[in-house]
């Protein structure tokens, strides 16, 4: 009698925090599509590739925007944007959506309990980023149903083919990466391999709109990436009411994040966010006037000076 392996379905935080990460490494399915393209236009070059990749390659290029499985970059946009805002591999941080709005806060909390030297204002602090943080996972809970279910099919859907198309041995190496990329790459993994290739496949082929992507940048956006999805599993897994639950870990978590983005950290010197230029597409040239003025809004006259002392030095 053979034993039977019982798998645990995701809970809703990680499917969330999944979805999050997807989003922000969304630039991999353009890359992979300008790819498929490629195949095309260089034949000579990809002679090796085997007939299952070639077959991804080919529906990739086909049915890209015209099946419910590929959604293109428009598509794309209009259905994660109204759950993430834009993607925060190429956006401000502070669109004016309301998962970026309600973060914000959450991001200034946690920064003032982790930068404050005094013991005497930890549990001021503390209650303070559970205050902020109801908001937040309200906007998340909410998003649970048959639609969020639907989105994430499709956008993990073609994500998959994307990141099995770049990791593929005979395509990696059209770009000049001969060494074989960790299979939990990019969503679980770092592998330089793989940041490489990015950089490789972003520097050779044209008219991507988010220009070349070095290698690490990429990395810091899968730090982004690792950090969101911590803070929105645990948030949405854990009762941060209860007196038991240790907020520290969150608050942690919820730091890192916010400095990946720039958003946050203080007086000290950092490196500029991470702005890659979004794609202009018909959806993002009509909206761009009326996101502009909400960009740089806070949710009170407290957050607006709290941010004012912590992003000294950073651009709207």
């Amino acid at each position: 009698m053979t034993n039977q392996v019982v798998v645990t379905p995701p809970s809703f935080g990680e499917r969330l925090g999944l979805d999050y990460k997807r989003w922000t490494l969304d630039c991999v399915v353009t890359i992979a599509h300008a790819v498929a393209w490629d195949f095309s236009a260089r034949p000579e070059l990809y002679k090796q590739v085997a007939d299952d990749t070639a077959t991804k390659l080919t529906d990739l290029q086909g049915s890209y925007g015209f099946q419910a499985d590929f959604p293109d970059m428009n598509i794309r946009q209009r259905l994660m944007k109204p759950i993430f805002g834009e993607s925060d591999g190429h956006g401000s941080g502070n669109d004016g959506s309301a998962f970026q709005t309600h973060r914000l806060p959450v991001l200034a909390a946690a920064a003032d309990f982790a930068e404050n030297t005094q013991p005497t204002s930890f549990p001021m602090l503390q209650e303070r980023v559970r205050l902020e943080l109801e908001p937040l996972k309200t906007h998340m809970d909410d998003l649970q149903g048959a639609s969020l279910s639907q989105t994430e099919n499709r956008m993990g859907a073609i994500f998959d083919i994307a990141q099995t198309i770049l990791k593929d041995p005979s395509v990696a190496a059209v770009f000049g990466i001969n060494s074989a990329i960790d299979p939990a790459w990019p969503l679980q993994s770092t592998d330089p391999q793989g940041a490489k290739l990015i950089e490789k496949i972003t520097t050779q082929l044209p008219d991507l709109p988010y220009g070349v992507i070095s290698r690490e940048r990429f990395v810091r956006i899968q730090r982004i990436t690792e950090k969101g999805f911590q803070s929105i599993r645990i948030i949405l897994d854990s009762n941060i009411e209860d007196p038991n639950f240790n907020i520290d870990q969150l608050i942690t978590e919820l730091y890192a994040w916010g400095s990946g983005l720039g958003l946050i950290g203080g007086n000290r010197p950092q490196e500029r966010p991470i702005h890659m230029q979004p794609p202009l597409t018909a959806e993002t040239a009509s909206n761009a006037a009326q996101l502009r003025p909400q960009a740089a809004a806070p949710a009170s006259a407290m957050l607006d000076r709290t941010l004012a002392r912590q992003m000294t030095g950073y651009s709207q």
